[in-house]
């Protein structure tokens, strides 16, 4: 357990991070809802910067307790509610874990139980708009997640590895790789951003650069198979 916690820990910053940067420019005037909390969106981005730090913290108590459910074979997760509906498939040998402390909408993690810092996350948060393209184009969206991230306490630099993408029949998807370098060693990340009904959908695989070559194809593939889908009615 605690080496699972710690591995959580760095993927539980950057998919807050890279969540908090949108939802701070898509929420509209009115106050915005996360988990039990009601956050102004005129202070949304102070408390996302708080948030950040503290989401960690609680993690690192939380974690603790929080049940992993191992995977020896690839097989899809699906999470249908009447709010948000989505489906991923992870490689095989993941392994689950969600946070016991809610502090988005929805978040579940899958971490790789051989590689180190080898993970998948996946958040859903309300927004006020209905689609990317009213929030910014790819480039746009890229320019914020990485300057969201190249303000971390200790990034030293973050560069886009491949120009963002709109990804065809996605229903306006958006596909980020970048590389973040700082204190803590190079890390790369691929992030699908999607909007659909008024829920931002953020899938973000992390994987450190030394073994990227070896897990490229992989990861791609992963990130591949995640979809937003039809919710309850």
């Amino acid at each position: 357990k605690t080496s699972t916690m710690k591995n959580l820990l760095p993927l539980v910053v950057i998919i807050t991070t890279t969540t908090l940067i949108l939802l701070s420019l898509a929420v509209g005037s009115d106050a915005l809802t996360v988990g039990d909390g009601v956050v102004n969106r005129r202070n949304f981005v102070v408390a996302g910067t708080a948030a950040t730090t503290t989401t960690a913290a609680a993690a690192a108590l939380t974690l603790l307790g929080a049940p992993a459910v191992a995977a020896d074979t690839a097989t899809d997760y699906v999470k249908t509610t009447s709010q948000f509906a989505y489906a991923f498939q992870p490689p095989s040998g993941f392994d689950m874990s969600n946070k016991p402390l809610k502090t988005h909408l929805e978040e579940i993690n899958f971490i790789s139980s051989d590689t180190k810092g080898y993970q998948f996350g996946i958040t859903v948060d309300p927004v006020r708009i209905s689609s990317l393209k009213e929030f910014g184009s790819p480039e746009e969206v890229a320019a914020r997640v990485v300057l969201a991230e190249v303000n971390r306490d200790g990034v030293f630099d973050v560069t886009l590895v491949k120009d963002p993408l709109l990804l065809p029949d996605s229903g306006g998807s958006y596909l980020l790789d970048y590389l973040s370098q700082g204190k803590r060693g190079n890390k790369h990340f691929v992030c699908q951003i999607s909007i659909d009904r008024q829920k931002l959908y953020v899938l973000t695989a992390q994987v450190k650069e030394e073994n990227y070559a070896e897990k490229e194809k992989e990861l791609f593939a992963a990130v591949d198979t995640f979809r937003v889908t039809m919710v309850d009615k």
